[in-house]
């Protein structure tokens, strides 16, 4: 089933329209759940970092305020060193 989700997910994660990316940043934390946590730290990882790091203002907020459920599922060590360098890049965001 999962080889049919991840492409899907994938495809809209890097769709040109935000409002698609927004949707799937928005989703993250149940799209994780519905393809499976380990899954979801192999393969959606990259996305999530685009998102905070996305052009569009209401992307980047849509992945900052699933932040905090979305490293439940990392390690410390891909925490710091993935998405932490991505949360740096905000704080000088004027959003």
């Amino acid at each position: 089933m999962n080889a049919y989700l991840l492409p899907t997910i994938k495809k809209y994660a890097e769709d040109k329209s935000w409002r698609i990316r927004y949707l799937v940043a928005d989703k993250i934390i149940d799209l994780s759940q519905g393809i499976g946590l380990e899954q979801a730290r192999e393969h959606l990882l990259p996305s999530f970092q685009k998102f905070l790091e996305d052009t569009e203002s209401e992307v980047r907020t849509a992945a900052a305020s699933r932040l905090a459920d979305f490293c439940k599922i990392l390690d410390a060590a891909t925490i710091v060193n993935k998405i932490v360098p991505s949360i740096k890049k905000l704080q000088t965001d004027t959003f």
